[in-house]
């Protein structure tokens, strides 16, 4: 089977997409070798692809910049004509869009929240423009009922999804997405024996929804009731909506100064381990998530997590990590001082959240994929077989 990868939603600063992309194709070409497979790439992220077997091609398209309207052009006049020239048995469009003239079976994955209109509506309304929000509002409909299957990255992201696309609930598949645990494991022995670097960490992009202020909040307040003047907060990430100045405001509002709380911006991939186990907790707010990969690395790395008691995140996390309400600074900062202060309970969720990050592969994720495109293919070439009897 001839299967079809369109990776144009993948850019080198969009670091959940494209950790999802990579991942995946490099996983399935460790999992099984039967079919070919075609990496719909641009000129910007064929990079992105290098090394893999020689059962992976690659086919450029024209998208020399990161820019949405383009790639929108790009998915549905250019990339119907190669995939029919490279005779596509199956298109996986993992950019939470269907090439919508393309006429071979297509999978969809689903994996942006702000795409669903009620969970944007309820959780992030004023995070993306309008003319964004109008363009997913028709498209997903479109791109869910041409799909021969959508899948979700987790359950909660179905169940919001069902809401708005009356679609039967079969056509819908659960594939959590994965962690690469020796990444983040493998060299946590070699750190366990230094000193610990006395931070807490936030690592996500900054936008508005990810709640870096609540985190700033909660730790200010942790410092106000308790002496702890070893600990600072760092916070990690890019940020592309310009929130940055607001929370270097919010901390000389709260007397915290940036010898306190640290602005790292983004940083190289390669680092992030790094940065996961070297901090005493791993606080992720967030209030709208379709996976939330960012606790099962700092699982894997050996760092205790508080997460956000929303959406997809209490799925993933599961018992391994404080689960809280990110709206409530108050719980967030004695959730905190908890996982600092209470060395049993480090340990338990260090050892909870191990096991945990081990149950979400990579592998898994590929075969699951895998799983599901062979379906799509097999129905495809089960009706040609009886089209031509």
């Amino acid at each position: 089977m001839r299967i079809g990868i369109n990776t144009l939603s993948i850019a080198p600063s969009r670091g959940g997409a494209k950790t999802f992309v990579t991942n995946l194709a490099r996983s399935m070409a460790r999992v099984e070798n039967r079919h070919t497979y075609v990496l719909f790439v641009s000129p910007i992220n064929k990079h992105l692809f290098g090394g893999l077997p020689e059962s992976f091609q690659s086919v450029s398209l024209p998208l020399w910049a990161d820019s949405r309207p383009v790639r929108i052009l790009c998915e549905q006049l250019l990339l119907p004509y190669h995939v029919a020239r490279n005779k596509i048995d199956v298109l996986l469009s993992p950019g939470n869009v269907a090439s919508l003239a393309t006429r071979c079976k297509q999978v969809l994955v689903l994996h942006g929240p702000l795409v669903i209109r009620r969970l944007r509506r309820r959780y992030a309304p004023k995070e993306i423009r309008r003319i964004e929000a109008l363009f997913h509002d028709l498209m997903l409909p479109l791109s869910v009922k041409r799909s021969a299957k959508t899948i979700a990255v987790s359950q909660d992201i179905k169940e919001w999804l069902l809401k708005q696309v009356r679609i039967d609930r079969s056509k819908v598949v659960v594939v959590h997405e994965g962690v690469d645990f020796q990444k983040f494991y493998s060299a946590a022995a070699e750190v366990a024996s230094r000193p610990q670097r006395r931070y807490v960490l936030f690592l996500s992009t900054l936008f508005r929804y990810k709640n870096a202020d609540k985190a700033i909040r909660a730790f200010a307040l942790m410092k106000q009731r308790r002496s702890i003047p070893e600990h600072e907060l760092l916070i990690v990430g890019r940020d592309p909506g310009g929130y940055l100045d607001g929370l270097r405001k919010l901390v000389n509002e709260l007397g915290l100064g940036e010898d306190t709380v640290r602005f790292l911006g983004a940083v190289p991939h390669k680092e992030v381990p790094e940065l996961y186990r070297g901090a005493d907790v791993f606080l992720y707010p967030s209030t709208v998530e379709s996976f939330g990969l960012p606790p099962l690395e700092a699982m894997a790395s050996g760092t205790p997590v508080i997460a956000s008691n929303r959406c997809s995140v209490p799925e993933i996390v599961g018992d391994a990590g404080l689960i809280v309400d990110p709206d409530n600074v108050e719980a967030l900062a004695e959730a905190i001082l908890r996982v600092l202060k209470d060395q049993q309970l480090r340990q338990r969720l260090v050892q909870r959240g191990y096991k945990r990050a081990e149950a979400f592969t990579w592998e898994k994720a590929a075969r699951e994929t895998l799983d599901v495109l062979e379906e799509v293919g097999g129905e495809e070439r089960l009706r040609g077989t009886q089209r031509g009897q």
